[in-house]
């Protein structure tokens, strides 16, 4: 039985996130707007997309595919469902709508009329209408329309998979699970080389880096999927499949993987999240600024989001952080190494001060962003 699924992500991400599902062993792949199209065999598909995905957002499989000319349309589309099997009774239930369509303007109006389409089904069927709670739905539905097509899909994912578990606190404008691990995947870090993050801030990349280095599967720590809500779910083929993938994980080795933060309360931050996803006795966060510290072991590659002056007159105190991430790539790393710098200042990736030998253009929260490789020898 095959099963047509999308995949959404970031915008920009979508060649990586093909080349991540090829590698878990799906064929049919085909790249869309912020997302992938891709078939799968069977339902442990769908739980291992959701499960071992670092890069993906949402699961999505489509339950009704139809030409939408208007509104009365789009409620006949909608319709065309079972909806007493996905929506159980006394289950809760939300929709996210993404509308692109002449005649329907307002994506909340668009999902309204395929709320009213499953209400006015279970009503006449069980006398009662379904609850909504926006919030923490038991089931998460998706509505796409894009000129007079619409897809209305059954969120697999329930909460999105950036969300993995382990981020107890947070800072300021932290970078998002997905992306940091997009990074990493750009950088082909596998786990065997010495990481240093000099501007850590909650440790997002440090943890996305210990689940990549000791093979653990990025949903490791959740507990609530939406696949749970489907009529097909099998709690024994899903256990299955958890099992599989959690064999994989090792030991992560101490001293590989290690940050730091000249924030005091941002580096209890990130001990704190780094203790929720385990990795707080192998993985060490300094309390200090960077160009005073002496790394040890010298890292072999160095990767890192530094701030980049969102606010007025940031910019111009922030030239010199810049230049000094460039002197300690090139000073303080144990040849031959590699550096990665993240940032949505462009005036600011100019003054490194090292030539960087790519140049990735990626979205960070609609920022356009750009992430610097260097070569360091």
């Amino acid at each position: 039985m095959e099963l047509k699924l999308f995949v959404t992500c970031c915008q920009g991400l979508e060649p990586l996130l093909a080349q991540e599902l090829i590698d878990m062993g799906y064929d049919q792949i085909q790249e869309g707007f912020r997302g992938v199209h891709v078939e799968v065999p069977d339902f442990q598909s769908i739980y291992r997309i959701n499960y071992c995905s670092r890069l993906g957002a949402r699961v999505l499989l489509p339950l009704s595919d139809f030409v939408c000319f208007d509104q009365r349309s789009l409620y006949k589309g909608a319709s065309k469902v079972d909806w007493n099997q996905y929506i159980p009774e006394g289950c809760t239930f939300a929709i996210d709508a993404n509308v692109n369509h002449k005649m329907l303007r307002n994506s909340l109006f668009a999902a309204q009329v395929v709320k009213d389409a499953i209400c006015d089904q279970l009503r006449e069927l069980r006398g009662t209408r379904p609850s909504i709670d926006v919030k923490t739905p038991d089931v998460q539905l998706n509505l796409f329309i894009h000129q007079e097509r619409g897809i209305l899909s059954f969120d697999t994912s329930g909460m999105p998979l950036h969300k993995r578990g382990y981020r107890q606190e947070t800072v300021e404008a932290p970078l998002q699970e997905t992306l940091a691990a997009a990074i990493l995947k750009i950088a082909d870090y596998k786990g065997d080389e010495v990481l240093y993050d000099p501007c850590c801030g909650s440790g997002t990349i440090l943890i996305e880096a210990a689940l990549i280095a000791s093979r653990t599967a990025p949903g490791f720590l959740r507990r609530e999927w939406g696949f749970m809500r489907l009529p097909q779910f099998s709690h024994s083929e899903w256990l299955r499949v958890k099992v599989e993938e959690d064999s994989k994980r090792m030991p992560l080795e101490k001293g590989k993987i290690y940050g730091s933060d000249v924030n005091r309360n941002t580096v209890r931050i990130a001990k704190g999240n780094l203790r929720a996803a385990g990795f707080l006795q192998a993985v060490e966060v300094k309390d200090g600024d960077f160009r005073d510290l002496t790394p040890d072991p010298a890292p072999t590659f160095v990767v890192t989001n530094p701030p980049y002056g969102n606010r007025m007159g940031e910019e111009e105190m922030l030239y010199g952080l810049y230049l000094e991430l460039g002197d300690f790539m090139k000073q303080k790393t144990a040849k031959p190494a590699r550096g990665y710098i993240f940032t949505g200042n462009l005036n600011l990736a100019k003054s490194v001060g090292l030539s960087p030998k790519r140049r990735y253009v990626m979205s960070n929260s609609g920022i356009e962003s750009r992430l610097l490789e260097f070569d360091l020898y």
